[in-house]
């Protein structure tokens, strides 16, 4: 996961942007009188102020620092291309398979034990981050975690002869916003909000 050296790198890497062209690109509205850039991140007003990164973000949503450093990531490289409604799965992104194991263990099995056979608090925790329901599986939801990258996980009901399952699909658009490494911290801090588990915050 994301360290205090990700962090100080992020907010480095994001000082040396045009914050007008991040803004543009991320879907984002700057305020030029409070040098703010305003974005949603899972549905929750977030504030970034800049140049010094400082991140501020909405009154339900408790912002972690792999949050933290995903935000200024997604400013930083967002390439501005709106998603394409193609999904794909972890294993499909650029050097996916080198991390697939560990997306599935840190990610999508704890979905499946969690919410396998208990869909309905599994809507409820998705509507909570703006999560629309989709024809995904047994029952699949769409997240808007930024303007240009959403994510959509599905699930699919256990039976008698079959464990409950889970997947976290990316647009195909995603790696053009943040890389692969990225990616994988995003669907774990979905995955660990989605469940009510807060992550590392890092001092």
């Amino acid at each position: 996961m994301c360290d205090v050296n990700a962090y100080s790198e992020a907010i480095k890497e994001f000082r040396d942007r045009d914050p007008l062209e991040m803004t543009r690109k991320a879907g984002a509205e700057y305020d030029h009188e409070g040098r703010k850039i305003l974005l949603k991140y899972l549905n929750e007003p977030v504030e970034v102020d800049f140049p010094i990164g400082e991140i501020r973000g909405g009154e339900t949503l408790n912002l972690v620092k792999n949050d933290k450093v995903l935000i200024l990531q997604y400013l930083t490289f967002s390439c501005g291309l709106h998603p394409k409604g193609t999904w794909v799965s972890f294993i499909q992104l650029p050097d996916g398979p080198h991390h697939h194991a560990p997306f599935v263990m840190e990610a999508i099995t704890p979905l499946a034990r969690d919410f396998g056979d208990r869909t309905e608090l599994f809507k409820l925790a998705a509507a909570g981050f703006g999560g629309k329901e989709a024809s995904l599986g047994d029952c699949g939801t769409i997240i808007p975690v930024f303007a240009n990258l959403p994510l959509a996980v599905c699930l699919w009901e256990g039976d008698e002869e079959f464990a409950p399952n889970a997947n976290i699909l990316f647009d195909v658009t995603a790696p053009l916003h943040l890389t692969t490494a990225a990616l994988w911290v995003l669907g774990v801090e979905v995955s660990r909000k989605l469940r009510g588990i807060v992550g590392q915050q890092y001092s």
